[in-house]
């Protein structure tokens, strides 16, 4: 892994999650300014966890459908070792808790995007094998 590549997925994270987050407020708060939003903070989660993380996930787990059916608590870990810490600083970049206490711990993991981790582990996979 060079340089380039952990800079190309700290750019791709950071561009996916805008357009994410317009998407969504379009159709939870019928936004339709598409005004997507992120954090400076992300840019370094993203880049070494798509450089590395899919990686691991592929050397641990070689069966295609159990390592995408993986990919969300992959991203759980990250919430969970990145977010609860930070939230300990009072940082919180990212807040799940508008979700109901089923569908959400604490803010930082959301159950309800366990479907989006999955297509987003399966895209950057896509991606690796075609560009990289």
């Amino acid at each position: 892994m060079n340089i380039s590549e952990v800079l190309f997925w700290g750019m791709f994270g950071i561009c996916v999650e805008v357009v994410f987050t317009a998407i969504f407020d379009l159709f939870t708060k019928k936004r339709i300014a598409l005004m997507g939003h992120t954090s400076l903070w992300m840019f370094p989660i993203y880049a070494f966890g798509l450089s590395y993380g899919f990686d691991l996930a592929e050397i641990v787990i070689q069966n295609d459908i159990i390592r995408y059916l993986s990919y969300p608590i992959w991203v759980w870990m990250i919430e969970i070792l990145v977010g609860y810490p930070l939230l300990k600083f009072g940082i919180r970049i990212w807040d799940y808790s508008y979700l109901s206490k089923q569908k959400q711990w604490k803010g930082i993991i959301s159950f309800v995007h366990f479907p989006i981790w999955i297509s987003l582990g399966i895209m950057v996979e896509y991606i690796k094998e075609i560009l990289l």
